[in-house]
């Protein structure tokens, strides 16, 4: 198994397992830890927007790379942006993102070719970046698995308060292709209501951001508290009336699963990853022009409209992911691992949540 440096500890108590030997990948430079955020903290602000330092980052980050274990027969790699090892591995790809100009990095997506190609097995966690793998990689489509993951905060076994009938909100990050920024304008289109962004505030977007929602329009009514605990942001969802999704791209998005789960209605831009994560789970919700504010506002006034049907159908939808655990998922990845340490015979195992959910009317 391949984790990132400095956690093997921490997995071994997770997952005592005899069996399982483990590996460390250097994810070098990354912004979420220590060094990290002091180095952010630390460098002046120009510096974080420059294409020339960034470029130069992603190149060192690319040449990162993970160590297979020496008694391993089979690595679980899940870092698909950092090149693989040398032996079997069964590498997960997340999304095809850096494969597109607009949302990527050519860099990265050599690392992602690199590693299908070399892979034993391939498992990608959402229907829209696994369809997409098998269109852009056809010759690893016999090797190519569908697993999905649980929904990851889901909503805890108990009653909910009431929502704050004016309070929206995104979690995200500030990559530009989350696209907080039509999301702001179409605020400023809405004055009755308050828009909460939690998630880690990325530069140089996030200065942008800020000093949007400081202008006498959008100010006191949105705000970016940065990263916060589970705790915390199941306490605004449990107090939000809706959740908005404008981003551009997802491999799937996990607070639009989230938001079915805490049965918030869920306004969401249209674009393809968020269709199929919405053909998924038959889910509902309402769209908009991905784009254009006005699209925006009008969507998140219809939706609240009408907002017990569209609860009702996040309920619904969040139903048909309740019954996915980890236990499950791991189960769906051990068969995969199996197939390869037996030499691949026959098909690649297919996780049995993905035929329910297909015989319940969800994409298959």
């Amino acid at each position: 198994m391949t984790v990132r440096r400095g956690t093997v500890g921490s997995w071994r108590q997770l997952v005592p397992d005899a069996r399982l030997a483990w590996s460390e990948a250097t994810l070098a430079l990354r912004t979420d830890n220590r060094v990290g955020d002091l180095l952010r903290r630390c460098v002046p602000r120009r510096v974080h927007s420059s294409l020339t330092v960034r470029r130069a980052i992603n190149t060192i980050r690319q040449r990162a790379r993970g160590a297979d274990p020496d008694d391993a027969g089979v690595t679980l790699h899940p870092f698909h942006c950092v090149p693989a090892g040398d032996g079997l591995n069964v590498v997960v790809v997340h999304d095809l993102r850096h494969l597109h100009p607009e949302f990527g990095s050519p860099g990265y997506a050599a690392v992602i070719r690199e590693n299908v190609a070399r892979a034993a097995a391939v498992v990608v966690s959402w229907p829209h970046p696994y369809r997409q793998v098998r269109d852009a990689f056809p010759e690893a489509g016999d090797k190519t698995v569908l697993i999905p993951p649980p929904t990851f905060q889901a909503a805890p076994d108990r009653s909910h308060a009431a929502p704050e009938a004016d309070l929206l909100v995104y979690p995200s990050s500030t990559g530009p292709h989350k696209n907080h920024r039509t999301l702001l304008e179409a605020m400023a289109l809405l004055p009755e209501y308050r828009l909460v962004c939690p998630g880690p505030l990325l530069e140089p977007e996030a200065s942008r951001l800020l000093t949007r929602i400081s202008e006498p329009d959008l100010r006191g009514r949105v705000h970016f508290p940065g990263y916060v605990s589970t705790t915390e942001l199941h306490a605004l969802y449990a107090r939000a009336t809706a959740m908005v999704m404008p981003s551009l791209w997802e491999a799937a998005s996990g607070p639009a699963f989230e938001a079915f789960s805490w049965g918030l209605p869920l306004v969401c831009a249209d674009v393809e990853p968020l269709r199929a994560q919405l053909e998924f789970v038959d889910g509902e919700a309402g769209m908009f022009s991905p784009t254009d504010p006005l699209s925006l506002a009008d969507a998140v006034r219809h939706v609240l409209a009408d907002r017990g049907y569209y609860a009702a159908a996040s309920v619904r939808a969040g139903r048909r992911l309740a019954g996915r655990t980890w236990v499950d998922t791991a189960r769906d990845y051990a068969a995969v691992l199996e197939w390869v340490a037996a030499g691949r015979h026959g098909s690649i195992p297919r996780s049995a949540f993905i035929a329910d959910t297909a015989g319940r009317g969800g994409s298959g």
